[in-house]
């Protein structure tokens, strides 16, 4: 409680005061917004969310995003990592046309484009939200470097609509956005680098949360999605528990999101960072001391990369040595249920690009995992 109540003083005069008048200065653009997304729901409808497609995401995304359009999701959320940098993806490799080799360098300059091509385009037009991950702050990748690579994708449709709704179409675009659909506020976090989260983003959010909070809002829900989980989870030796900044700012988030639910608000987490797919990851001692209900979390690392041993204490549910994402059906009132669709190695044949050789999608399906225990 002492550290939690640390961060609440060191951070509130940056984050909370600042940002609590323009929320409530901004009370009716938040309804202008809502009415220009269209919010009256008449019936449930699903959207999908995963994370982490390096090592042999070229090989998985085009079955999840076979999948994402044939369930008619209404869009697709990628939670970071979209390529490995440090060393050229399996995927990638197995691609090359025989013979050839890349370099390090000529690897690194065409892995953004590669996530482009073999990742992104299987979606067609079904909308796709990115958000950062570590690996897309890993050199020669900059954090201006991200925002212009895929400038197409944080400036899309719907998160310019809710920026101007919002009162801020003169704002620079950042990694961090949001945007609503249905009574339902969808939060795009930055945490890939060890500088977040930043006053900057703070004040952005707490803005965010204000407005979702007020009376006419017509928001019912909340639903935040990240890289790396927040810190004391079930994962909390590889989340933003890494760094003290992370610690303080992470801390201040999950409170600020609990303080929704108790407000009444469906809230939701949901992280990648963490090669498994793991739910409940807030149900620990930590949080569980602050309170009889914790925050709903979920880790969805399942989109590609090097899959990881579960953590002693995950949830029961958890899984790993999977592919897969989550499906998320949004309910009348605000609830929602997040279900994990599974990915089999023939849902990876039937949606290969034509020049993967099936011994290299079998290998990625078999071996991309830990063999020892955490």
């Amino acid at each position: 409680m002492s550290r939690l109540l640390a961060s609440l003083a060191l951070l509130a005069l940056t984050a909370i005061a600042p940002c609590r008048a323009a929320g409530q200065a901004s009370t009716g653009q938040a309804a202008t917004g809502q009415a220009a997304t269209g919010q009256s729901a008449t019936a449930p409808w699903t959207f999908a969310v995963s994370g982490d497609s390096r090592n042999c995401g070229d090989f998985v995304m085009p079955a999840i995003a076979a999948k994402v359009k044939a369930e008619n999701d209404a869009f697709y959320w990628h939670l970071g990592d979209f390529r490995w940098i440090s060393e050229e993806d399996q995927d990638m490799k197995a691609m090359e046309p025989a013979g050839s080799s890349r370099s390090t360098e000529q690897y690194q300059h065409g892995a953004w484009d590669d996530f482009l091509e073999h990742q992104m385009a299987s979606f067609g037009s079904t909308p796709v939200f990115l958000g950062r991950g570590n690996h897309e702050n890993n050199k020669p990748m900059t954090r201006e470097g991200y925002m212009a690579k895929f400038a197409s994708f944080l400036t899309r449709p719907e998160i310019e609509a809710q920026r101007k709704a919002d009162g801020e179409s003169g704002a620079a675009v950042e990694p961090w956005f949001h945007f609503t659909r249905d009574g339902v506020d969808f939060i795009t976090l930055d945490n890939a680098s060890k500088e977040e989260f930043s006053d900057a983003q703070l004040r952005w959010l707490r803005s965010v949360l204000d407005r979702d909070l007020a009376a006419n809002s017509g928001i019912r829900a909340i639903v935040t999605g990240m890289h790396e989980a927040l810190p004391h989870s079930t994962s909390s030796d590889h989340g933003m528990d890494d760094w003290d900044l992370g610690i303080r700012t992470g801390e201040l988030v999950y409170t600020w999101l609990f303080d929704a639910q108790a407000a009444g608000k469906h809230v939701y987490i949901l992280a990648s960072h963490s090669h498994f797919y793991s739910p409940n990851i807030f149900n620990t001692p930590y949080w569980k001391q602050h309170s009889s209900k914790v925050v709903p979390g979920t880790i969805i690392g399942s989109a590609g990369a090097h899959r990881y041993q579960l953590p002693k204490n995950a949830d029961k549910a958890s899984k790993t040595n999977t592919y897969g994402y989550l499906q998320a059906t949004v309910h009348t009132d605000g609830s929602i249920e997040f279900g994990l669709h599974e990915l089999s190695e023939a849902d990876l044949v039937a949606n290969k690009w034509p020049n993967a050789p099936l011994d290299a999608i079998h290998e990625c399906f078999i071996h991309n995992s830990d063999e020892k225990e955490k």
